[in-house]
C-alpha cells in the first residue's frame, strides 16, 4: 500500500476515492484468487442498469453484471425488430424478467414465465459438482413464492405465468415463436428439456441466454447445453459472467 493510495482512499475526490478503493480491493481479491470488475466499466456506474437495480430493491436474484447482459440483449432484440414472444425458465422472484422487460419496453409482446415455484427438481448424476466448491444441489433449493414474483412484475401486463415442472409447464406454447429466451434452471434435465423445446421455436435473429453455463456449481447445465448444440450451427458463446449466448440464425 502506498501513502498516495491511502490518502486518495479517504481524502481524495470522489473519482480518486473510487479508483484508490478499486486498486486496494483488487490486491486483496488477487491474494485469494478472486476477481473484481474494473471500476471504470460504464454499465456499473450511474445509469439505466443501476437505476433499475435500485427500483428492484433487495430481493435476491442474479448479480448485476448478469442483469446488465439481459437488459442489453433485450434492447438489442427490440432494436433489431426480432419478432416473437419472450420467455424465462426459472423465475424465482422475477429479477431477471424485470431487467428483460425493461429492456424490451414492449407491453404488447407476451412474456412467458415458467417455474414450479417449488424450488429445484431432483438432481441427477450429471449435476454432481466435482470441484468441491459447494455441497451440491438438493431438491427444493431456491424455492420462491409466486405471489412475490407476480407483485414484483405487476407493472408488466404482458406477463403470463406457467406454473409447473419443466417440460410440463410448456403446454400451450407449442405454436409460439420466440425472440428471446432466458434459461436459468441450474440442473441437467430441465436445462436440456428447455433447450429442446424453445430452440426449434426461436425466430430468426432470436437470442437464448443460459445463465448457468459457466458456473462450476452447475456442471449439469453446461453438459446439457453442449450435448444439445453438438453439430448444430448455433454455437454457445461463453461469457466471463458465467452466462452463454446463443444467436439463432434461423
Amino acid at each position: 500500500m502506498t501513502i498516495r493510495n491511502l490518502v486518495h482512499r479517504y481524502f481524495g475526490s470522489p473519482h480518486d476515492r473510487r479508483r484508490a478503493w478499486s486498486k486496494h480491493l483488487e490486491r486483496v481479491a488477487e491474494r485469494h484468487g478472486l476477481l473484481i470488475y474494473p471500476h471504470h466499466l460504464i454499465w456499473s456506474q450511474t445509469g439505466a442498469v443501476t437505476e433499475l437495480a435500485a427500483r428492484w430493491g433487495d430481493l435476491p436474484g442474479l448479480p448485476l453484471d448478469c442483469c446488465q447482459l439481459l437488459y442489453s440483449v433485450a434492447r438489442g432484440v427490440r432494436a433489431r425488430g426480432v419478432v416473437g414472444s419472450t420467455a424465462e425458465c426459472g423465475v424465482r422472484y422475477g429479477k431477471s424478467s424485470f431487467f428483460i422487460l425493461n429492456g424490451l419496453a414492449d407491453p404488447g409482446r407476451p412474456h412467458h414465465l415458467c417455474d414450479s415455484f417449488e424450488g429445484l427438481s431432483e438432481p441427477v448424476a450429471a449435476d454432481a459438482e466435482t470441484r468441491g466448491r459447494r455441497d451440491g444441489w438438493r431438491a427444493g433449493d431456491l424455492i420462491a413464492d409466486e405471489e412475490i414474483a407476480r407483485n414484483q412484475l405487476k407493472e408488466f401486463p404482458q406477463c403470463r405465468f406457467h406454473r409447473g415442472w419443466i417440460p410440463d409447464c410448456f403446454a400451450g406454447l407449442e405454436h409460439e415463436r420466440f425472440a428471446m429466451v432466458h434459461i436459468d434452471v441450474d440442473l441437467y434435465e430441465p436445462t436440456r428439456a428447455a433447450f429442446e423445446f424453445f430452440h426449434p421455436r426461436m425466430a430468426p435473429g432470436g437470442v437464448m441466454v443460459c445463465d448457468d453455463y459457466g458456473f462450476a456449481s452447475c456442471p449439469g447445465a453446461r453438459k446439457a447445453v453442449d450435448e444439445y448444440f453438438e453439430g448444430k450451427p448455433d454455437v454457445p458463446i461463453e461469457l466471463p459472467s458465467g452466462q452463454a449466448l446463443i444467436f439463432h440464425a434461423g
